[in-house]
């Protein structure tokens, strides 16, 4: 909801990131890649990804990395020999459940939103393509562990060993004061004492789920701060399929919120203050569907009546000449706006006090200032 500007302080940064994590995860990634045999499928797997190592840890074009990964993998699709029985001219439910057990598939393609039972739901054919997403599925079954090994390891284990550069320190640079994803919450931080206990620090989400894509565990983009709530509500959910935007993608533009007046006037507003909060609603004059269905914008900005009302009642009790006083008194456009709604007027603020974004809005479109 919040975006993240990729400015020069964010590059600076990110290349801090590259230079501290770089050379120990490439270690890692290389002695991986040449425990197995040149021509196998692991090894050529770990080289790709050593060739794209760079893009994939400070990238910014993060789906393009998981299109070029998935591409690359159906390469080796037609190498891959499943246990299928002659008989199997129709497949029920089951007995495509067994084929995936037989060949150690845990899961069914992440490029395929249907799961096992909506693709064959009761009988279907056994096609060319349901093979090819089987095979797809057991290479992935294959190299995600190892990739785990790697990058998912290391973000669990071994980045807070780092000197001056732990998961405190990453969280602290990013100088975000709420979460980007709803605007809401607080993210705090803490340090932990010399004994690394007693810490406060927001939760660092893997917008791309590490648990599908393990290779972007550690890549700068895919970390994003979040509060524990809409990381808990986002969970795993498959975020390149789904198409959700990502702070680093979104624009100032993105989501607009608004209200609508049902059956009150500013007359009655200002006679009867406090007793109209049920007379308008919030909505959102433009948001992300995808966002919303994560994260239950519509949902959760409709229970903030009270902040929209006191803009209505300042909209009310605030006249022009009031504003204007203000600005003979030497005071900024900024400085009015900050004293009348305690909040940041510069979109490149909107992450330091929650509920900025539904304050700059309202007030922006009731034309208080």
């Amino acid at each position: 909801m919040i975006p993240i500007e990729i400015d020069n302080e964010n590059i600076a940064f990110r290349d801090l990131h590259f230079d501290k994590v770089n050379e120990e995860i490439r270690i890692l990634l290389i002695l991986k890649r040449d425990s197995y045999e040149i021509n196998s499928f692991e090894y050529k797997t770990l080289d790709w990804i050593n060739t794209r190592f760079k893009d994939i840890l400070i990238g910014n074009l993060l789906r393009n990395i998981i299109q070029e990964f998935n591409d690359f993998i159906e390469t080796f699709v037609t190498t891959v020999r499943l246990t299928i029985s002659n008989d199997d001219k129709t497949i029920t439910v089951e007995r495509l459940k067994q084929i995936c057990r037989e060949n150690s598939i845990q899961g069914f393609s992440n490029k395929n939103k249907n799961d096992l039972v909506t693709l064959v739901n009761s009988n279907t054919n056994l096609t060319g393509q349901t093979i090819d997403n089987l095979k797809y599925m057991s290479l992935l079954n294959k190299i995600n562990p190892i990739l785990k090994n790697v990058f998912e390891d290391f973000y669990e284990k071994e980045w807070d060993e780092i000197e001056e550069y732990d998961r405190y320190i990453f969280v602290t640079k990013h100088n975000l004061k709420t979460c980007p994803y709803c605007n809401m919450g607080y993210i705090l931080i803490s340090k932990r004492d010399e004994k690394k206990k007693n810490g406060l620090r927001p939760e660092i989400d893997h917008f791309f789920p590490k648990s599908i894509y393990p290779y972007l565990a550690m890549s700068f983009y895919n970390l994003i701060p979040s509060c524990k709530v809409c990381n808990h509500t986002k969970g795993s959910k498959d975020t390149y399929i789904d198409g959700l935007l990502s702070p680093y993608e979104m624009e100032d533009n993105t989501f607009q919120l608004t209200y609508r007046l049902r059956n009150i006037n500013f007359r009655q507003v200002k006679k009867q203050k406090y007793n109209v909060n049920e007379s308008f609603e919030i909505e959102f004059k433009k948001i992300d569907k995808h966002s919303n269905k994560y994260f239950k914008l519509d949902k959760l900005y409709e229970q903030h009546k009270d902040i929209v009302l006191e803009l209505l009642i300042k909209k009310a009790y605030y006249p022009q000449s009031y504003i204007e006083e203000l600005s003979a008194f030497g005071f900024s456009q900024d400085e009015i706006y900050r004293y009348l709604f305690s909040n940041y007027s510069e979109d490149k603020d909107l992450h330091k006090r929650p509920l900025s974004k539904l304050i700059k809005d309202i007030s922006t479109e009731l034309g208080i200032v």
